[in-house]
């Protein structure tokens, strides 16, 4: 293969592979739609595992979270060249408005400006773990290709 077509196949590739990653994210998240658990299959050398998400709080609005913080705790705000909120501090902080719920709130319940609470529980997507004799499999299967030893196909499935 020349550049071009180097480049060409690793941009099939790329693109194939997120389209059949989505779809069997789909066909996951359907299943945890309608079964209400989380999917794992394990397939022959290969296992799919679902996931859910967290609770979350997101900055939606910074300069009224910076504004919020700055009143009630100056001495976790920070100036370099812009004004911002202490890491470490916001990381702690956040954990402790992801535990209080929705709406974001401070201790006393008072709605925090520009957070955003965000429900955990949702499909949060999928992992492959692959076992070692068949990562091995696979990529010698993707050494003949690349070589020109054998055209573009997938590969079988590794003995057990």
């Amino acid at each position: 293969m020349n550049r071009a077509e180097i480049a060409r196949a690793i941009t099939a590739c790329e693109t194939m592979a997120k389209q059949l990653r989505d779809a069997l994210t789909a066909d996951a998240e359907a299943e945890y739609r309608e079964q209400g658990t989380v999917p794992t299959w394990r397939l022959p050398g290969i296992t799919v595992t679902g996931a859910t998400t967290n609770p979350t709080v997101v900055i939606s609005d910074e300069a009224a979270f910076l504004a919020w913080v700055a009143d009630r705790y100056p001495s976790e705000v920070e100036q370099i060249t812009t004004t911002r909120i202490r890491p470490a501090w916001q990381q702690q902080f956040l954990k402790g408005v992801i535990a209080r719920g929705e709406p974001a709130c401070d201790e006393q319940g008072e709605e925090i400006p520009g957070l955003t609470w965000r429900a955990g529980g949702g499909f949060g997507g999928i992992s492959l773990r692959v076992d070692a004799d068949t990562k091995a499999l696979i990529r010698d299967h993707a050494r003949q290709i690349v070589a020109g030893q054998i055209p573009l196909a997938l590969p079988g499935e590794a003995s057990a």
